[in-house]
């Protein structure tokens, strides 16, 4: 967890930089009046946690300088704020290059979430993005072959690995099950600054945004970074064909996740005219489960940076009398009944089949 908890001024203000940051707008100065250094710091660590550093910085820019964190600490933001700049475009520069040597060989790939996704953003520079993710929908072994040129290619079940200039290149292809939603779905073309981006089709977009999400909340930590890009899509195609998606997602028994994950999304974070169908409301059930997401994705952060830096200084993790070894093995079963027992109606088929597998042996 981070160093200090926040409280609900901190979270108010910290919101308001989200919102502020994602949707192009003026940030109320009321929620920053009278933020000291330690309420400010505590916003900062929630930045980081949740991997909304340059969104927010787009909004504390904004501020008027009587409202803005201290000096030093503004300067750390701005600073940081270049640098995911700097690596954006590091990583356009590579997905640009090895677009043009696949179309060369007659392959085309198509931009999964990371650089995609950004460009609902503002400005989507300032959306922090991990590795290129590309679905190479057919020609597979050519796309391999040509890639073989900047290094050596590692293989996995799910997806294969290059690194390219220093950027992880994430090969997904057809039969990964990950990305089945993907499998012979028409590509959109999209061109921006002069750099053309292949991304899915808008209704298995909207799928695989999910699917990711919901992974994150059970394998590594779901943040609010991932929250942001589901209602900014949402906001940007607001006639979804929410009968197919539902149809989709009940096939993994993700229907309650999407439904639940959304109207969190909305009430948190904020989009007006976005109009859901009834089928998408929350029973009492629903919004109780509502409410234990939201304090999981305030708890993981993005990836789960948080509960690794818990694990990390844990004094049962240094320690090695028995008595703590125990009760570390009690925690970690305890974590795994909360999941059982309260998340659990979220779980896909696959993650509960999984989970179950873990918990008994």
């Amino acid at each position: 967890m981070m160093k200090h908890s926040m409280g609900n001024k901190t979270e108010v203000a910290f919101l308001e930089l989200i919102k502020s940051g994602i949707w192009d707008k003026e940030p109320d100065v009321s929620f920053f009046e009278g933020l000291d250094a330690s309420e400010w710091m505590v916003i900062w660590e929630a930045v980081h946690d949740q991997a909304v550093t340059g969104i927010c910085y787009a909004a504390v820019e904004r501020l008027p300088k009587a409202f803005r964190p201290p000096r030093q600490l503004f300067f750390s933001w701005m600073a940081e704020a270049q640098a995911i700049q700097e690596y954006n475009l590091k990583i356009r520069s590579v997905w640009t290059e090895v677009n043009a040597s696949l179309e060369q060989a007659g392959v085309y790939p198509i931009v999964m979430k990371g650089i995609g996704i950004a460009l609902l953003y503002p400005q989507p520079l300032l959306r922090m993005t991990g590795d290129l993710d590309l679905y190479i929908p057919d020609s597979y072994d050519k796309a391999l072959e040509c890639l073989k040129q900047w290094g050596e290619i590692k293989f996995d079940p799910e997806h294969d690995l290059v690194y390219i200039q220093d950027i992880l290149v994430e090969l997904h292809y057809s039969h990964s099950s990950s990305q089945s939603s993907l499998q012979n779905r028409k590509s959109i073309l999209i061109k921006r600054e002069g750099i053309l981006y292949r991304i899915p089709g808008v209704e298995e977009n909207a799928i695989m945004l999910l699917k990711h999400a919901a992974k994150h909340l059970f394998n590594g930590g779901i943040g609010l970074r991932h929250l942001c890009d589901w209602v900014l899509f949402i906001k940007q195609y607001p006639d979804l064909n929410y009968v197919y998606i539902t149809k989709e997602l009940r096939k993994d028994g993700m229907e309650r996740f999407a439904r639940v994950f959304t109207v969190l999304g909305l009430e948190y974070i904020g989009a007006d005219l976005v109009d859901l169908p009834a089928s998408w409301s929350l029973d009492f059930k629903d919004k109780l489960i509502k409410n234990v997401l939201w304090a999981k994705i305030l708890e993981s952060g993005n990836f789960g940076q948080r509960k690794r830096r818990v694990q990390h200084f844990s004094i049962w993790n240094k320690s090695t009398n028995p008595f703590f070894q125990v009760l570390k093995q009690v925690w970690r079963h305890i974590e795994r009944l909360e999941y059982i027992l309260i998340l659990s109606p979220l779980f896909t088929l696959q993650l509960k089949k999984k989970l179950k597998e873990r918990f008994l042996h």
